[in-house]
């Protein structure tokens, strides 16, 4: 096996490589990754048996080959090397010859025949995806997917299909995001619906979309999806990720959306942002709660946040709102600052019905709430 390519090229897809693995004592193979030079380029293959990744490399080969190397050391090393140059692999005996700028490098590889077969799909696409738009909501969505693995679904994104449209939505239970994206035109339509007659949601593991996200370039246009019996397909220009599918029942959590609200507010997102930044100095630093203190019939919201150990602050926020009676809501301040970041217009809205009961935040264009992206907070009951 020997292969010449660029340092930029082989970085990007060991780095991708190597967020997939982990240490596993019982099986070491899965601490390396699979390089396979063959005719057309070169391809690099991980995976930790709940995910795995193949991503095919722009390089010139001149001896086909294949060697699975420790992917923590072929990363480290590729992290330090700057782009623009080029880089020589080339196999000796059971290791890897990495030679960049006249120095050198020889990891100790395994046989490649030990690595585990990556599946790959054994249909046509069932839909494609815009790529930045999965890569925009999709990563405001996983922002509020469970951590903690007591409730396995929930640590997962629920996406649920139609015909033309697909849903995503996490919760850890303090907070829901909903995203809606388009589906592509539809090349396989028919087996699409055969698949909708049987199959209408899947839990996805968030690591799962965080890595597919993280895996978009500048020449992904569209990601292509394939679905299988407890697999899901991800492909994009140059990458194919396969992943598990949660076993579960997500929770009804439409039931917790309200149809509608008591009170509607319209104000500039980087107003809100900035007093909810400048009192969370203020929040106590367990709690971290932070104030909204609705001033009905003022047009104007007072952030507000105290402590014994810093003391206090209010900052006031102009808006429009619809409301005649005061009210006041208190929030987690981080839960507050990750759901306004997720919001992209200038101008945002907020819906809430009284203290207690879940608020919604969503963009908004000319004085109208967009329908394709919502996150909801439960205020904290104090």
């Amino acid at each position: 096996m020997k292969t010449l390519c660029t340092t930029e090229n082989l970085k990007k897809g060991i780095l991708a490589a190597e967020k997939i693995i982990g240490k596993n004592l019982t099986l070491p193979i899965l601490s390396n990754i699979l390089l396979e030079a063959e005719k057309g380029g070169l391809r690099v293959s991980a995976t930790n048996l709940e995910i795995g990744l193949v991503a095919k490399i722009r390089a010139k080969v001149e001896e086909e080959g294949k060697i699975a190397i420790p992917g923590r050391i072929a990363g480290g090393i590729l992290s330090q090397l700057e782009d623009g140059s080029k880089i020589t692999l080339e196999k000796k005996n059971n290791s890897l010859k990495i030679a960049y700028n006249g120095n050198s490098a020889l990891i100790k590889g395994m046989d490649a025949k030990d690595f585990p077969i990556i599946p790959k799909p054994q249909s046509k696409s069932l839909f494609g995806i815009n790529a930045l738009e999965i890569q925009k909501k999709g990563g405001n969505v996983l922002s509020c997917a469970a951590i903690s693995d007591t409730r396995q679904e929930l640590t997962g994104v629920y996406v649920e299909f139609f015909e033309n449209k697909i849903t995503l939505a996490a919760t850890d239970s303090f907070r829901l995001a909903e995203a809606v994206i388009k589906i592509n035109k539809n090349k396989n339509m028919e087996d699409f619906r055969k698949y909708l007659a049987k199959n209408k949601s899947v839990i996805i593991p968030a690591r799962t979309l965080a890595e597919v996200i993280r895996s978009i370039g500048p020449d992904d246009t569209s990601i292509e999806i394939y679905l299988a019996e407890n697999q899901i397909f991800f492909e994009t220009t140059d990458t194919r990720f396969v992943s598990r599918l949660i076993d579960g029942k997500y929770p009804e959590y439409k039931q917790v959306v309200p149809k509608s609200f008591s009170v509607d507010i319209f104000l500039k997102k980087n107003d809100l942002l900035k007093a909810v930044r400048l009192a969370g100095i203020f929040s106590d630093s367990k709690s971290r709660e932070v104030r909204f203190k609705i001033e009905g019939g003022k047009n104007r919201i007072v952030v507000f946040a105290e402590s014994v150990e810093a003391g206090e602050g209010s900052w006031g926020v102009d808006c429009q709102l619809g409301a005649k009676s005061d009210m006041e809501i208190a929030f987690n301040n981080r839960f507050l600052l990750d759901g306004l970041n997720s919001l992209t217009t200038d101008e945002i809205y907020i819906g809430v019905n009284d203290s207690f009961g879940p608020v919604i935040f969503r963009e908004s264009v000319e004085g109208k709430p967009k329908e394709d992206y919502f996150h909801i907070i439960m205020p904290i009951k104090s």
